[in-house]
């Protein structure tokens, strides 16, 4: 028994020495420095494998807190849209037509490399929001920014601002909006889950919302039947588009809302399925396009060339 323990303290001993780079005296033939070396390689194994585990743990521990980007959009770019000219046409065939659509195909769609797929029809405003939220789409060509809207959605840069004005018969008496109170007491026609400023949500103003389909067509047409008083129009452009194919430009007027800022319109992404990465080189495809001509002058070109007879 005392030998056992006198053996382990020499054999400790020997150990230490060679963990220090000392010289491991001769002991005699029942210590023989070969078993000391392979109890050290041992330890030094045994030390090792615990080392790679510790690490794999605090990668694995790493991976779970650090941001994963979606692998989906990485490949593919599910992009819908709403029926609003001249900046979106919905048509027939399965593919959809507009100046922002040809911008995004011309410009944008080139610097992504990813492979887009345009959504076969249109798809109302709310739809489409709510897709976005879940994640079955991937991107909006059209919308206005609400802080709402940039919980689940991803804001590049602008690349519109619109105006803001109010759509009225033109036997109206008001002929420039300077202050909201001049709106208190008209039944407003917009739309179901539209953006509304904060300086226009006032329980004095009465609003006749619709959703669906032709939104705009719909609205002017409730104008021209004397069924609303006016309608809120922060699309400038698309419902002048629109009161012109209508042909009821005579009958109708755009009066400007001088207190409001112009719109601010994006394409948007899912947070759910598109990376910041993606974003990134949007707005890097974004600057490159608007220093060759910026969108205003795109859609005027545009219009000039689907326009002409």
């Amino acid at each position: 028994m005392a030998l056992g323990v006198i053996g382990a303290g020499f054999a400790r001993t020997a150990t230490e020495s060679v963990e220090r780079g000392l010289e491991i005296p001769d002991f005699g033939p029942s210590f023989p420095p070969p078993l000391v070396a392979a109890s050290l390689k041992r330890r030094r194994s045994a030390s090792d494998r615990m080392s790679k585990l510790c690490l794999s743990g605090i990668l694995a521990a790493l991976s779970l807190l650090l941001p994963v980007e979606p692998a989906h959009a990485e490949q593919i770019l599910r992009i819908g849209y709403w029926n609003i000219p001249p900046h979106v046409v919905d048509a027939e065939g399965g593919r959809p037509r507009g100046a922002a659509i040809s911008f995004f195909d011309e410009y944008i769609a080139p610097e992504l490399d990813m492979t887009v797929v345009w959504d076969a029809h249109a798809t109302p405003p709310t739809r489409l929001m709510e897709q976005l939220r879940e994640g079955t789409k991937d991107a909006m060509i059209f919308l206005g920014k609400t802080k709402e809207r940039s919980e689940y959605l991803h804001y590049p840069q602008p690349y519109l601002d619109i105006p803001q004005t109010l759509v009225l018969l033109t036997s109206h008496p008001i002929e420039r909006i300077a202050d909201v109170s001049q709106i208190y007491g008209l039944r407003v026609g917009f739309l179901t889950g539209g953006r509304l400023p904060e300086k226009l949500r006032d329980e004095r103003i009465h609003y006749d919302l619709i959703a669906g389909e032709r939104l705009f067509q719909r609205n002017v047409e409730k104008l021209l039947l004397k069924r609303i008083d006016a309608i809120y129009a922060p699309l400038t452009i698309a419902v002048k588009n629109i009161i012109e194919q209508m042909e009821v430009g005579d009958q109708v007027k755009m009066v400007p809302i001088e207190f409001l800022e112009p719109v601010l319109i994006y394409t948007v992404f899912s947070k759910k399925t598109v990376g910041r990465a993606v974003v990134e080189k949007y707005n890097e495809a974004l600057a490159a396009a608007v220093r060759v001509r910026k969108y205003k002058d795109f859609v005027e070109r545009y219009e000039a060339r689907t326009n002409r007879p």
